[in-house]
């Protein structure tokens, strides 16, 4: 994903080389995050063909460049998920949803500011019986 700081501002005065993490932090960089999560699902039955479902998930990620927010390298990820679940054949399923995300590094390294994310999930599943 795309990321620049917007205002410099953020980097305070009071931070060791704030000229230079100022210059750095406003210039458009590319950024990724890479995580594996383990989640629990909850399905609540509305009819006969479609579920409200909300997941909870956790994990462990890595971010591959630094930022104003958040140090390069490991961080956790936290993620609550709702959405709805329709069986479309025989055990196939489609599930639309949106996702509240975090991600930190648990003060670990600095800065530990986190990102907040706010999604959109689309998916499918096969359940296997």
């Amino acid at each position: 994903m795309n990321h620049q700081l917007l205002n410099e501002q953020f980097v305070t005065p009071d931070e060791e080389n704030y000229q230079d993490k100022r210059t750095e932090f406003t210039k458009e960089k590319i950024m990724n995050l890479y995580a594996l999560e383990f989640g629990f699902a909850v399905k609540k039955q509305i009819t006969a063909k479609l579920d409200f479902q909300t997941t909870l998930s956790l994990g462990f990620s890595v971010i591959d460049k630094r930022t104003e927010r958040l140090a390069k390298g490991f961080t956790f990820i936290e993620n609550l998920s709702f959405g709805f679940s329709h069986e479309t054949f025989s055990n196939s399923f489609i599930y639309l949803g949106t996702n509240f995300g975090h991600v930190s590094n648990l003060n670990f390294q600095k800065p530990n500011n986190g990102y907040n994310i706010l999604g959109l999930e689309v998916g499918y599943s096969y359940a296997l019986n």
